[in-house]
Formats: C-alpha cells, structure tokens, sequence
C-alpha cells in the first residue's frame, strides 16, 4: 500500500456540506425522524439524552431534538461535518440544549468525558475509522446501563457480489482520482448496480432516485458516501451482535438487513422497559412444512394470511417478519432470492403470498431436524 493510499481519508465533511446547502427542508428532517422513530420504536424521546457519534450533516441529531430529546450532543472528527452541523444547529434557532464539537470515537479520555446517554446513535460511521472494532467498544462507553445503542454498519452478509475486496478496490481507486474520473464511476456505478437492474425488473429506475430518502438523504449523496467512504471496514450481523454482547453484554433488540449497511439497535432489556415489554410480546409461530425447494439452498412455505405485510415491488422492504431456528433469529431478512438460492446462510425473505428462506448452514429444513418458527412483528 502506497503511503498516499495509507493517508487518505474521504471527505464526508464537504459532501455534507454540499448536501445542506442544496437540501436541507422540513421534508428531509421530517425522513430522518421518522426514520429514527422506526427503528427506536417510539417517536418519543422526552427527557433522554442523544448521543450523536460521526454527526455528520446533523440533520439526525436535530430529528432527535423534534423528537423531544432533553439534551442533544453531536461530534465529528472531520471539521467540515461539525461546521455544518452548526449550521443546521443555527437553522434550528440555536437551541441551548444542542451541543456541537470536534473530537473522534477513538479517542478513549474525550468519550469518556462525555455525558452518559440514553441513545448512542452512530449511522454509518464506525466503519470507516480505520479501527472499527475499537471504535465500537469506545462508543459504548457513554451509554446509560438502560440505554438504546444504534448504529449502522457496512454488511459483508451483504456485499457477496461483488465481495468486500472488490469494494476495498473501488474505493481507493475514487479517492486517488480526479474529480472527471469520481463523476465517471459515479454514473458507472450508478447505471450497473441500479439503473440496469431495475430495468430488468421491469421497474421505472428514475423512480427509484425520485423515492430514495432514507433517513433524509438523497441519492447522489449516498451515492459519492459510498464511493468515497475510507478507511472502510465490514461486519457480518453474527460478528456484530457478538461482539457487543461480549464486550458490553448487550441484546440485539432490532435489526434492518438487505441493504448496504444493517441497522442495530442493542439494548440491556432487564433495565429498559420499554424494549423488554416488546421483547416479551414477541410471540413465535411454528412453521410446518414440508418446505419447497427452489434451488441451491433456497426452500420457501406459503403465509397466505400474511400477505399484506409482505415485501412487493412497491414496498420491498416492508415486511418486518423475522425467522428463527431453533429459537435462535436469522436476522437476514430481506436478502436477495439469487443470494439465497447460492450462500445460504439464514437468509431469507418475506415476499408476497411466501417466505423463502435458507437454513443457517445450508442444510435441508425439511430433513435437518430443526424447529423453524416466525414472530410477524419483530
């Protein structure tokens, strides 16, 4: 690795900066609420505190404000994202009880020094520290013994065509180039991993740039994050949720799979009682099969009556079935059919009138002596 390689980091300041300049509105932080709100379960965070780790654009810590939070922190390594937060923090009329600053997730004296947290909230950004495990264990550090962690991570269950390595590639490739070469592998990208695709679904493709907006982003942004984002690290849900159950002795309370990044949110349920209440109500449904193969290790059962909480064109991701084996959750929702008809790994998907699904190692559910069973609403 050339010394240039080794030094470079990705400027997600500037591109945060161009983001708020262009498209910060009431529509945006209103995606990012209710995004937030989603994954908390709650759309209220009155008296809590929100622990904003990589903040960013700081549009999510002033969703976390509209929601009610009783005091919001945000920092940033990159000078340029905490300069744009402040700006955001200004749009919002400077409230006194939103604090901004500059520090990093590595560093073990400044996170500690930080005000414990009722949400440890990191999106997409302990990945790209260089040390990702670290900075996991680091962001930790500030949460409330009944606090909720939330973060986001790159998913290498995701990333299996092209792998992890082929992406590693990539990146180092953008940040070495010139900005005509960036603007060419931003539309490369874009016409061979969404454009093309959709149209071989037979669905709009500009549709799909028109509804993008998670979390209140836009698509070119994510599209120049994605591209450009390094250092860069990947994790798998089975690594993640055993290394904060390890080191924080944390529980994986809710999960968001089949995208580039899975969302977690981790939680120690016997002193939080709003996530034991939901934990505790969810109720397991035996699958009985016999099980339909659909090549390599794909095998679906038909959910008639589940039909319209299922994933479909217009919804592909709406379903919030989850799977177990064994008692033990999947976590791999969402997945591809093509990735689970060839990895396998617990994969699966919830589509239409069927669940089609793999088991964790490959095997045949119908003859591998394994209890499947399903909770509609994890």
């Amino acid at each position: 690795m050339s010394d240039r390689t080794r030094e470079m980091r990705f400027g997600f300041g500037k591109n945060w900066a161009e983001f708020i300049k262009k498209r910060l509105s009431e529509s945006t932080i209103d995606a990012s609420r209710l995004h937030l709100a989603d994954m908390l379960r709650t759309d209220d965070l009155t008296g809590m505190t929100f622990l904003d780790i990589g903040c960013g654009s700081g549009i999510h810590s002033l969703a976390a404000l509209r929601m009610g939070a009783e005091r919001v922190v945000s920092f940033d390594y990159d000078w340029d994202s905490v300069n744009t937060t402040q700006r955001v923090r200004e749009h919002a009329k400077s409230p006194t009880n939103w604090q901004v600053m500059q520090g990093s997730v590595l560093d073990t004296a400044f996170m500690s020094s930080l005000p414990k947290a009722d949400v440890v909230y990191s999106w997409g950004v302990l990945h790209h520290t260089g040390d990702m495990w670290s900075a996991i264990r680091n962001s930790v550090i500030p949460l409330k013994a009944s606090g909720v962690y939330y973060i986001a991570l790159y998913s290498s269950d995701n990333y299996v065509d092209p792998p992890p390595a082929y992406w590693m590639g990539i990146k180092k490739r953008y940040n070495l180039a010139g900005e005509r070469t960036k603007r060419w592998m931003e539309w490369r990208y874009m016409l061979r991993f969404h454009f093309l695709p959709e149209l071989r679904a037979g669905r709009n493709p500009f549709e799909l740039i028109r509804r993008y907006g998670a979390r209140g982003m836009t698509y070119w942004t994510d599209v120049k994050d994605w591209l450009g984002g390094w250092p860069m690290d990947f994790a798998s849900l089975a690594e993640t949720e055993a290394f904060c159950r390890s080191e924080a002795g944390l529980t994986l309370a809710n999960v968001r799979t089949g995208e580039g990044c899975s969302e977690y949110v981790f939680t120690h349920p016997e002193y939080n009682a709003h996530w034991r209440s939901i934990i505790e109500a969810r109720g397991q449904v035996k699958l009985a099969g016999p099980f339909a193969r659909n090549g390599g290790m794909s095998y679906s059962i038909a959910l008639p009556d589940l039909e319209l909480q299922a994933n479909c064109i217009d919804a592909p991701r709406r379903s919030r079935l989850m799977l177990y084996e064994d008692g033990v959750m999947l976590g791999l929702a969402h997945s591809i059919h093509d990735h689970i008809v060839r990895y396998g790994n617990g994969r699966f998907c919830h589509w239409g009138r069927n669940l089609f699904f793999s088991a964790s190692d490959g095997s045949d559910p119908n003859t591998n002596g394994r209890a499947y069973t399903y909770c509609e609403r994890f």
